[in-house]
């Protein structure tokens, strides 16, 4: 091998090196700007209440709470109310007005009772709409133990409670149900393998909280077979008036797939906490489950204006294609030629050398 034929197929060696490493070392996701939870020893339910009240009538509804510690402990129940904070169903918790009617609509079977360890207690709201009451009302049901109210910071006293949101809708004439659909977006128009992430953003531009849903459905041509399907908002979570909320739906179905990398169970993540995810190769899935070429996702989301369901559609187009793979491939296929050519000439040029040594002989 001549030192110009060894400097390319070093060359080589080195870049398939470094396609290999890069395709298959973890990878690092950035976690999402989600809602977090602050821990407490109470456990509620349900998460959220949605209830229908006419004016001029009345409903109750049950809610339960269960304290987890080993201790008995004394709970206040608070009405307060609550706002959309953010596009990802995180709420703002707030004190209302001192001139807020709708609180004096509310009664509870008891405002403050001791929870014993490990048993479900239930208390009983009862909700009053009175007749000139119209749209909705978002109320938010505060479970404050004792010794959380130690501090007189209000904030203080909430990081430590639990909380149910209750929606009531007074199924009133004015209401107008309308959302829009602000975008449809994939993560990335080009993915070397799945999962490909799927962000779908969407406005109540009514006066009244509506719970759309729907779903994305992937094909390899425009309005085609089905390959498979994500749904969408399949927790029922609402949207209310004058606010955002982003779904997510991630198409994972394929071969190979990045997925969350775990240690006993427990998923890895780096000094900051995002995870860690490694590529996943499934050798017993078929064949037809490579992903590779371009892809169509056709969502459809759906909401009911009062008076029948109302579709809304929007298209896009992504790629998936293991380029990296593909690099390393093409590098490999590259170096053995390289390495099978270096060969030959040696051999002819040894043959070469013979030849003459004989002659000269």
């Amino acid at each position: 091998m001549t030192a110009k034929n060894q400097r390319i197929f070093i060359s080589f060696i080195a870049l398939w090196s470094v396609s290999f490493l890069f395709l298959f070392s973890p990878k690092v996701h950035a976690a999402p700007n989600g809602p977090t939870t602050v821990g407490s020893y109470l456990t509620t339910s349900p998460i959220s209440l949605d209830v229908t009240v006419s004016p001029g009538q009345s409903e109750t509804a049950t809610l339960a709470v269960q304290n987890d510690s080993s201790q008995p402990e004394t709970i206040n129940v608070k009405l307060d109310k609550f706002s959309a904070n953010g596009n990802f169903g995180a709420a703002s918790i707030v004190t209302p007005e001192k001139t807020d009617p709708s609180v004096g609509w509310v009664h509870f079977s008891k405002t403050t009772f001791v929870a014993q360890p490990g048993v479900w207690n239930n208390i009983t709201m009862t909700i009053s709409i009175p007749n000139y009451a119209s749209l909705g009302y978002y109320y938010a049901v505060l479970f404050i133990p004792k010794s959380a109210q130690t501090s007189s910071n209000v904030s203080e006293q909430i990081k430590g409670a639990n909380a149910i949101f209750v929606l009531v809708d007074t199924n009133s004439t004015n209401e107008a149900k309308q959302i829009s659909l602000t975008s449809f977006s994939s993560l990335s128009g080009l993915y070397q393998f799945l999962p490909a992430t799927f962000n779908i953003l969407v406005k109540n531009i009514g006066n009244i909280h509506l719970i759309p849903q729907g779903d994305v459905y992937i094909s390899r041509t425009l309005n085609g077979k089905v390959i498979d399907t994500l749904p969408i908002n399949s927790n029922l979570g609402n949207i209310l008036p004058n606010s955002s909320r982003q779904f997510t739906a991630i198409w994972t179905d394929g071969l190979p797939s990045f997925e969350a990398k775990t240690v006993d169970g427990q998923a890895l993540t780096v000094k900051n906490g995002q995870p860690v995810e490694q590529l996943r190769w499934n050798f017993s899935e078929p064949i037809s489950k490579f992903r590779f070429g371009k892809y169509y996702a056709h969502l459809v989301l759906v909401y009911n204006n009062g008076n029948h369901d109302v579709p809304i559609n929007a298209y896009l187009t992504f790629w998936v294609i293991p380029w990296k793979l593909i690099l390393i491939i093409l590098a490999a296929i590259a170096a053995v030629i390289v390495f099978w050519k270096s060969i030959k000439k040696g051999i002819k040029q040894l043959i070469t050398r013979n030849k003459n040594k004989k002659f000269k002989a």
